[in-house]
């Protein structure tokens, strides 16, 4: 039972919805990946690929994350990132964050691998030529470009959010009052903008607020950016092509503006709040991980969409219900035949 003033009740939420998110990624991600195994993907060149890369990474996000159960929370200067599970056994005072630094290594690359489908979109209506970028040896850019910024992201929170004297003694108090657990014994790292005696900048942490906000945000622009050319040149690009390419276009576009307004609601706002809170430095004390934690949903959300809008799938969907159900009556109807048995003849001697 949570006790006033606690936060205990959306600890319990922030675990809920990584389980949920978890199941539906994995049920989801499963059926997609089969569908594009049964033909889906035929007619999609080298975005197929993309296509299954991003599913089976937003997966492996979603098992990351029921690991190592990460948690946020943000207290006047202060953000705290913490987690309530020494994971993988890592009790040590320095590798015990090495799981949340993970954690923030597949956040990173989850969300760069989506900037790419709209880079790959982008280039697939304005610049052809480019996608020879997306393969062969070329492709191996992009799992680069996705590794550098959750690398990034990774070795960034690890270091420049490492905890010290001054942000624990300033936390603690606070964790042990919401929490009801002391800050010392948990795998956690944080920010405290400003120095609670002089009031004076701690330039690590602002080091850190700037090195996770500008990886979210370059993303996020490159999104804004192609989306946003897309939407108002790409009638005039596709108009010349085939009716067959312009409703895979168009289809497409609509998968990437439902895609980019997921993550806005339940990524990019809340993570730029919580982040550039400590900043403001005001009298607040919020466990923030109930927003972050609704990413999880993200992957699942991703490939409903694809499913849903992009007519293929729904195609190959009913092309293997129609097999399955003629090789079931085809099966019935051989189990039938063999049970039926003629019956004996008798004969009778002739004197």
């Amino acid at each position: 039972m949570s006790s006033p003033g606690t936060y205990l009740f959306w600890i319990s939420v922030t675990h809920f919805v990584p389980k949920l998110g978890f199941v539906m990624t994995i049920t989801a991600g499963t059926i997609l990946l089969l569908l594009n195994y049964f033909g889906a993907q035929r007619n999609f060149g080298s975005y197929k690929y993309l296509i299954s890369a991003f599913t089976m990474l937003g997966m492996t996000f979603a098992t990351v994350e029921i690991f190592v159960w990460p948690n946020v929370h943000n207290y006047k200067a202060a953000l705290l990132f913490f987690s309530f599970e020494e994971s993988f056994g890592l009790s040590g005072s320095w590798s015990r964050n090495i799981p949340l630094a993970g954690y923030t290594f597949f956040h990173s690359a989850t969300m760069s691998l989506l900037s790419v489908h709209f880079i790959y979109r982008y280039w697939a209506v304005f610049d052809t030529n480019k996608l020879n970028y997306f393969k062969g040896f070329y492709s191996i850019i992009w799992v680069v470009y996705c590794a550098f910024f959750g690398f990034q992201y990774a070795l960034g929170t690890y270091f420049f959010l490492a905890r010290d004297e001054i942000s624990d003694e300033y936390l603690r108090e606070e964790v042990l009052l919401r929490y009801n657990a002391n800050l010392s014994e948990l795998p956690a790292m944080s920010i405290v903008a400003y120095d609670p005696v002089d009031g004076s900048i701690r330039w690590r942490g602002i080091m850190g607020i700037l090195n996770i906000g500008s990886i979210v945000n370059f993303q996020y622009g490159i999104m804004i950016y192609c989306g946003w050319s897309m939407h108002t040149q790409m009638e005039d690009k596709i108009k010349h092509l085939s009716e067959t390419l312009r409703k895979h276009h168009k289809q497409f576009f609509k998968t990437l503006v439902l895609q980019i307004t997921a993550p806005t609601i339940i990524l990019f706002i809340p993570i730029t709040g919580i982040i550039f809170l400590p900043v403001l430095n005001l009298d607040i004390s919020l466990p923030s991980g109930v927003m972050l934690c609704s990413f999880t949903l993200y992957p699942a959300a991703d490939s409903i969409i694809v499913m849903y809008v992009v007519s293929e799938y729904t195609v190959t969907a009913k092309r293997i219900r129609r097999a399955c159900t003629n090789g079931f009556h085809e099966m019935k109807a051989s189990s039938k035949v063999h049970t039926i048995t003629p019956m004996p003849t008798s004969t009778t001697p002739q004197n």
